[in-house]
């Protein structure tokens, strides 16, 4: 077994089991760009496809590629099949579930422990997933947990994590909240929000971007960029948009993102047949996964954010903020912590169709105020959420973690 450091470097091991590309994934990603390396050895158990792995990590950072034969995602779908609303039959169907992927990925499980076992890391970061904190309860190392949202099952299972972490990270002031009405001691959450990166010079003309989509020389264009799963609000999006859209007859819409995951198979339909019944079809346009997603943020004129669920944090509205397109979010959730209303951004009800469509009305016939808005916001991103100042922070919380480990500090 290892020691946790190599030539004086802190090994700390990342735990990230999301199956499919999504915020929480490319904020560990912005991590290991700008870790220091001189300090710290940053190793990965992901679950992410191997197309998504070379193109976010060095190959020598991944540990081990963990692929269950179930996962959550099979689990989610596996419960949404469930013949009956009573409790008693959805936990029995749960239980039912929980054992089949325990006998089907035991072999898996044990190559995977092995694998963390000999690699003795000083520091083990939970970022997504319970495999992780099974092996933190198997082998007893220090852990952190970054908080990306807020789960009974993830806090209380497959022990009480709020016992044995030593320090949890919150990317914003609404999951801190939440964590604390769980029952995670106030004095070991470290608020530390999700880094927005400075778009690289774009590969792709707007005139280019204009050609792929259909879209005539004169189109404000409204890009919402999001999984296409129900509360992310889409639907919400298209209601208000073909509100107004006879009013504005120069904006698009743009539907970025699909639903990779597969658990809103009817969801994607939906949208589709309501852009049919609107008679949207030619001004909203579904553009599907795309890889270079901050490059169409540069060159959208404003980007929408309408979860009807209380956000997390919403990576996508600093990221729009970093590109310099104009921001409406959802206040719902930590948005509210993002946008400075009328100043950096404008903030909606989704769910309330004549404010979404007044707000996309607004700033589809006010090019001065778009300019306003994204100017301003893009200043407060780049200076307050900068993924080299996201670094320092997360490698001070690790040092402090390692410090008191060497002390003999017990865990709390």
């Amino acid at each position: 077994m290892g020691t946790g450091k190599s030539n004086d470097r802190i090994r700390v091991l990342f735990f990230d089991e999301a199956v499919a590309f999504g915020g929480s994934v490319v904020v560990l990603a912005h991590l290991f760009d700008h870790i220091d390396r001189t300090r710290f050895q940053p190793l990965l158990v992901t679950s992410l496809d191997e197309g998504s792995i070379r193109k976010l990590f060095r190959p020598e950072d991944v540990l081990c590629w963990y692929q269950p034969r179930l996962d959550y995602s099979d689990r989610m779908r596996w419960m949404t099949r469930c013949p009956s609303r009573l409790g008693l039959i959805r936990r029995l169907w749960a239980y039912a579930f929980t054992v089949a992927a325990t006998l089907l990925n035991l072999p898996r499980h044990v190559r995977l422990f092995y694998r963390v076992w000999k690699s003795g890391p000083a520091i083990v970061h939970i970022n997504n997933g319970h495999e992780g904190l099974a092996a933190v309860r198997l082998f007893r190392f220090p852990m952190i947990i970054h908080l990306h949202g807020i789960s009974h099952d993830f806090l209380f299972g497959p022990f009480d994590t709020r016992v044995h972490t030593r320090a949890f990270v919150s990317i914003s002031k609404y999951i801190t909240s939440q964590a604390i009405k769980y029952g995670v001691p106030p004095q070991r959450i470290l608020d530390i929000p999700n880094p927005a990166p400075v778009p690289a010079p774009s590969s792709v003309s707007d005139d280019a971007w204009r050609e792929r989509f259909k879209l005539p020389p004169d189109a404000v264009v409204f890009a919402h960029v999001g999984r296409l799963i129900r509360w992310k609000g889409q639907l919400e999006f298209l209601e208000a948009f073909a509100k107004m859209a006879p009013d504005c007859p120069h904006a698009y819409a743009l539907i970025v993102g699909d639903d990779v995951e597969g658990f809103s198979t009817q969801y994607p339909q939906s949208l589709r047949d309501l852009v049919q019944h609107e008679g949207l079809t030619g001004r909203a346009v579904f553009a599907g996964h795309i890889d270079n997603i901050l490059e169409l943020m540069e060159f959208a004129d404003v980007v929408v954010h309408s979860s009807i669920d209380p956000e997390p944090f919403g990576l996508v509205i600093t990221e729009a903020m970093s590109a310099g397109a104009a921001v409406i979010a959802a206040r719902l959730g930590a948005p509210i912590e993002l946008i400075d209303q009328g100043v950096t951004g404008m903030l909606v009800d989704p769910k309330d169709v004549t404010e979404f469509a007044a707000a996309l009305r607004e700033l589809a016939t006010d090019a001065p105020r778009r300019k306003q808005l994204a100017l301003a916001g893009q200043l407060v991103a780049r200076e307050k959420y900068s993924p080299q100042s996201f670094a320092r922070q997360m490698e001070a919380v690790y040092e402090k973690v390692a410090r008191d480990v060497a002390g003999g500090e017990r865990a709390p």
